[in-house]
């Protein structure tokens, strides 16, 4: 396993959020989703996503002919003797682009929480070429290399939580349903999530629909079973992009499939509705979806305030 060990991150001003005390620039390619007769506030939270790279763990999970791919770590300040549990996000961009940068926000809020917060990036269109197919792929790749090397990475691998926004949200989600392994893996290592954390999701109606009429198995609201893992997601109500009735099916079919998923709807919003962090409502949604592990514990309680 090749590793890159850099200095811990310095703790992070939570409240600092509310009071607007840091302003920084949503990244240019993410819409806000701010509902369009109000403001976005004035506030903003954890360290701009460029900086978080520098100072996180940078771990190559996977080789490809275009470039190898890396796992970017941020790991909580106070060290724990027993394996902790992990998050790994996987940023939006339509199979088409998107970086790391734009979603280890995400991950600094989960590691604020007391757990490992993680970044995959994956192959995209505009910088390799590639297809949705290898997207997906390239998920799995990741959270079986997390499961494999668990043990020397610290991580829990019974408490492992696939997250993402989008086309993120989308091969997360895909990560449950069998095939599209990358050949050569070892395929008895599960790629199966113990929770998935899903902003605006593809879910497969809506965006791309003729991807996913010629790739069934791609589809998260076809592949809906019993046995599915805890699920929430939320979703725009003027999303036009992820349509938010979509999120309503796949949200009532994974309940009426003996499966626990929640769907937060974000009124008047549409696509990328709470991401990136400075998105007005980055906050009271994400609140929500950490309060939602802890109650099916998958993550531990909120530390203690010093």
């Amino acid at each position: 396993m090749k590793t890159t060990m850099i200095r811990p991150s310095p703790k992070t001003l939570i409240a600092a959020c509310f009071l607007g005390a840091l302003t920084i620039s949503a990244p240019a390619q993410q819409p806000t989703g701010a509902a369009p007769d109000t403001k976005p506030a004035e506030v903003s939270y954890l360290t701009p996503g460029a900086d978080l790279l520098k100072i996180a763990e940078s771990v190559v999970y996977k080789e490809t002919p275009q470039e190898n791919l890396r796992l970017y770590i941020l790991r909580p300040e106070k060290t724990s003797p027993d394996p902790l549990p992990a998050i790994v996000y996987f940023t939006g961009g339509g199979w088409v682009k998107g970086t790391a940068d734009s979603m280890i926000p995400n991950a600094e809020w989960f590691r604020e929480q007391g757990i490992i917060g993680i970044v995959a990036d994956y192959r995209v269109k505009s910088r390799h070429g590639t297809s949705p197919v290898e997207c997906v792929k390239d998920a799995k790749s990741a959270i079986r290399f997390l499961r494999k090397n668990a043990k020397e990475l610290g991580i829990d691998p019974n408490r492992l939580i696939a997250a993402g926004g989008s086309a993120g949200g989308h091969i997360a989600a895909t990560a449950v349903l069998p095939g599209n392994d990358e050949p050569g893996e070892d395929t008895s290592i599960s790629t199966r999530p113990n929770a998935l954390v899903l902003h605006n999701p593809v879910l497969g109606i809506g965006y791309r629909e003729d991807f996913f009429a010629e790739h069934p198995d791609c589809s998260p609201i076809l592949g809906v079973g019993p046995g599915g893992p805890p699920t929430i997601l939320s979703n725009g109500t003027a999303d036009d992009t992820t349509p938010y009735s979509a999120a309503e099916e796949f949200t009532a079919k994974m309940v009426a499939a003996g499966n626990v998923c929640e769907l937060i709807p974000v009124e008047r919003a549409k696509h990328s509705c709470d991401w990136p962090a400075t998105n007005r409502n980055f906050l009271p949604t994400i609140t929500k979806m950490t309060e939602f592990l802890r109650k099916n514990g998958i993550i531990p309680p909120a530390p203690t305030q010093k």
